[in-house]
């Protein structure tokens, strides 16, 4: 005895919804505008987080000086961003960019502030990026 399908379509012309599949979204890749302010605002909420312990601690030690004591310290001399702190942003950019922090763009020294750091190394990397041919695909979610 032979066995007949009831299936009359094609499983492919059936919607991904009515079998229960929820259905793949083509999404359009984020523009350059776009990329560099997810990498800016997630540079900042790290340094944010980085910070706040260490500020609370000098802030401590400073209560504890007399008004005899000289305002300056060791810490004067330092840039705010030594180039180890910002080599450990190296994730972030691999996050956003698709590829670690290229050290040597880092600037010897460090940086002042995070957006001297910000104004210097993230249209570094983004040129290194569109440079390697990065591709501007969607992708699927």
């Amino acid at each position: 005895m032979e066995h007949k399908s009831t299936i009359s379509a094609p499983a492919a012309a059936i919607p991904p919804s009515v079998l229960g599949i929820p259905e793949l979204k083509r999404m359009s890749a984020p523009s350059e505008a776009d990329k560099r302010a997810q990498l800016v605002h997630e540079l900042r909420e790290w340094w944010g987080q980085e910070t706040a312990d260490w500020d609370l601690r000098v802030q401590a030690s400073r209560n504890d000086i007399t008004r005899d004591t000289p305002r300056s310290d060791l810490w004067d001399c330092l840039p705010t961003l030594d180039s180890k702190t910002v080599a450990r942003m190296s994730p972030i950019f691999q996050r956003h960019l698709g590829r670690p922090l290229d050290v040597k763009l880092i600037r010897p020294g460090g940086y002042e502030s995070l957006e001297d750091m910000i104004g210097h190394l993230v249209p570094a990397m983004m040129k290194n990026s569109e440079a390697d041919g990065e591709s501007s695909d969607g992708r699927y979610q």
